[in-house]
């Protein structure tokens, strides 16, 4: 007996959200990625440490620096063209967002990725769709190097900066907004 291999051709967007807003994925993490809906792999408790961390330091980054800016912990992000992701972290600004259910991406100033087991992923495939749908900024933050490496002014679909790794320990300042440094707290033991 053969068997049938069944292909569906990529969502689009809105469809993404119909089976979202109809309970489709109830119980999964999922993104579209390149029109195909991907689920995501669980955290575990350095990752969920790591973002826990992340999110707290910029919020407090952002209120130094005068920002209004919001910090949201796995936000569906709408670059549309068949890529909704749910990053780790997105950075905001709620006046340019408005009463959008989902973050908009023209309101997107930073996106992070906290990686243990993707990290291939999102120094890769993940890196070049977020610059290829316009993002300004995007960290990746390496659970096990403990590092961040960040990237910035997408150009042409591909990664124009890339910061050198640093220490998540280490002062990190935006590369769009160098006012908004982040002061990670040390290591736990």
């Amino acid at each position: 007996m053969s068997a049938l291999a069944v292909t569906h051709p990529p969502f689009s967007s809105a469809e993404f959200h119909r089976m979202a807003d109809k309970g489709a994925f109830s119980g999964f993490r999922v993104e579209l990625r390149r029109g195909m809906i991907l689920k995501m792999s669980p955290h575990h408790r350095p990752h969920a440490r790591i973002k826990s961390d992340i999110q707290h330091t910029l919020e407090g980054a952002l209120a130094a620096a005068g920002l209004n800016w919001e910090v949201l912990r796995e936000a569906t992000v709408s670059f549309g063209g068949g890529f909704e992701p749910m990053p780790d972290i997105v950075v905001f600004d709620p006046e340019v967002a408005g009463n959008a259910r989902i973050v908009p991406a023209v309101a997107v100033r930073l996106v992070v990725e906290v990686a243990d087991s993707s990290l291939a992923d999102d120094m890769g495939e993940k890196r070049d769709e977020y610059a290829a749908a316009g993002l300004l900024e995007y960290w990746v933050t390496d659970v096990n190097a403990r590092t961040v490496i960040r990237h910035a002014d997408p150009g042409d679909g591909a990664v124009a900066r890339q910061a050198p790794p640093a220490p998540l320990s280490a002062e990190l300042a935006m590369l769009t907004r160098p006012d908004v440094v982040a002061r990670f707290p040390p290591a736990p033991p």
